[in-house]
């Protein structure tokens, strides 16, 4: 089903819960892959449930996208915390230019809740010409061993870095299977190319370590793919000498498109988890519960 068409200056209407409803749950998969531009609302609801009472909450939330980040630009959002009024919400930009919320609250008995809603535009763009591009170098999660580095040997000098770049992701969606309850957001990608499985974080962690290993700049890319439940992880890597940035997801083996919507970049998952945080208790067991819905506003 084609959305309805909006314009820019109306869209804002859909940071409220009544025009948001109106717009279609589906969407064409293949028309939306082959769109020139797209306009999105991005809804999620995250909250945590806690067993027993807890005390200070510190919780650092990246989950609204950046105001802009190549051809995607956030339009309008809106924030909110569902607990009490002595909680302190805090918006900074960090040094990846990444949306970075702070939320402090005091206590809290049962349950708290926050709600992002964001209007995002996207133009279909192959690769970006950019200015610059962050060097976000690696990481303990991103560093290559011997082992990654051999499996790139076979790279090493090749005259098209693009070229390069895709046959990197081709090679780690070939070798790595897709698979949960293997790897966690602390395996490396050493460990992860060893293992042959693991998830979409896994993948874009081996491919930033085949990339620093080739000398190719390259950064860990967090957001959503449109039409699935869970969050998607992919790499954006540098082509120097065209002045290029080019997008890839290595899960799929392909290149993003506006089925791709970005949240946060940085160098691994570390930098950009969606939620993080402390609180003091005795005893508490707090359960994470997402929620999360991407609708289209206007295709075109």
């Amino acid at each position: 089903m084609r959305p309805a068409t909006a314009s820019r200056r109306d869209v804002k209407a859909f940071l409220h819960d009544e025009a948001l409803e109106v717009l279609p749950h589906g969407y064409d998969r293949e028309a939306l892959a082959g769109a020139r531009t797209a306009t999105y609302v991005l809804h999620q609801d995250v909250s945590y449930q806690y067993s027993r009472p807890v005390r200070d909450l510190q919780q650092r939330l990246v989950l609204l996208p950046k105001r802009r980040h190549l051809d995607q630009t956030r339009i309008a959002d809106r924030f909110r915390t569902k607990v009490g009024d002595d909680s302190v919400v805090r918006r900074r930009t960090d040094r990846f230019d990444n949306c970075v919320v702070h939320v402090r609250i005091p206590e809290i008995a049962e349950r708290v809740a926050f709600s992002v809603r964001a209007i995002l535009q996207r133009s279909a763009v192959t690769n970006v010409v950019v200015p610059r591009f962050d060097r976000a170098g690696t990481t303990r999660l991103t560093s290559p061993d011997p082992s990654i580095a051999a499996a790139v040997d076979r790279f090493r000098g090749a005259g098209d870095v693009t070229e390069t770049i895709d046959a990197v992701a081709d090679l780690v969606h070939h070798s790595i299977a897709y698979c949960h309850d293997v790897t966690s957001v602390r395996t490396t990608a050493g460990e992860a190319w060893q293992f042959r499985r693991g998830v979409c974080q896994d993948m874009a962690h081996v491919m930033l370590a085949m990339c620093a290993s080739l000398g190719i700049d390259a950064r860990y890319v967090s957001g959503h793919l449109v039409g699935d439940g869970a969050s998607h992880a992919w790499v954006e890597a540098l082509d120097a000498q065209r002045g290029e940035v080019v997008a890839v997801d290595p899960t799929h083996n392909r290149r993003t498109d506006l089925r791709y919507v970005t949240t946060a970049t940085g160098r691994d998952y570390g930098d950009v988890a969606p939620t993080s945080g402390t609180y003091t208790s005795v005893g508490s067991i707090g359960t994470l519960d997402v929620r999360k819905t991407i609708r289209l506003i206007d295709v075109a």
